[in-house]
């Protein structure tokens, strides 16, 4: 019996490739967007099977990571779309492993004050995220966190420019408003 699994392998070669060199930038976006590792790893999973069965769209003059960028947005935006549930921000791993970004008290240098204020404002942040709908949240992300610029993001996100723009200043003026009230209990 005979198989003729070349292409098939060589297939898979490339899509092992493909998720090497490009995994953990999709991973730390799909991260921020969903704030918890588990919807992470859906998000990056299932982001790397569109982008195989959809192969044949993309172009090749223009970049790879800014195609995936795009369809992993757009994977979110729909998987949230309709959705009224929130999530809790899962701020340690099942083996009590600390969130991507999270400092680590050994080797930082930093006071155990200074890493429990820095715990206490990326815990904060992650829920007043959390607490934006995925459109404003996916603004955010892209522009503030993932340092893209106004039309950078309106080509991933599939809007104008004007919408991103928009959307951006409300969800900033909403997390201003959702963190404002823990700055005053501080001080």
């Amino acid at each position: 019996m005979r198989y003729n699994n070349w292409p098939l392998f060589k297939e898979l070669v490339e899509i092992n490739a493909l998720i090497e060199a490009y995994g953990e930038k999709a991973y730390a976006a799909a991260y921020r967007l969903t704030g918890n590792r588990a919807d992470a790893c859906d998000l990056v999973q299932e982001t790397f099977l569109r982008v195989m069965k959809k192969a044949e769209l993309y172009d090749s003059s223009f970049d790879f990571g800014g195609w995936l960028h795009r369809v992993l947005f757009r994977v979110y935006l729909n998987s949230r779309r309709g959705s009224s549930r929130r999530r809790e921000v899962a701020l340690e791993g099942a083996g009590g492993e600390s969130a991507p970004g999270s400092a680590l008290a050994a080797g930082t240098g930093e006071s155990p004050e200074k890493i429990a204020e820095n715990n206490e404002l990326r815990e904060r942040l992650a829920a007043a995220l959390n607490a934006l709908a995925p459109d404003l949240r996916a603004c955010v992300v892209l522009v503030d966190m993932e340092g893209c610029d106004y039309e950078q993001a309106a080509g991933i996100l599939g809007w104008p420019v004007g919408t991103v723009s928009g959307r951006l200043f409300r969800a900033r003026r909403l997390l201003r408003g959702l963190l404002e009230p823990a700055r005053e209990e501080r001080i």
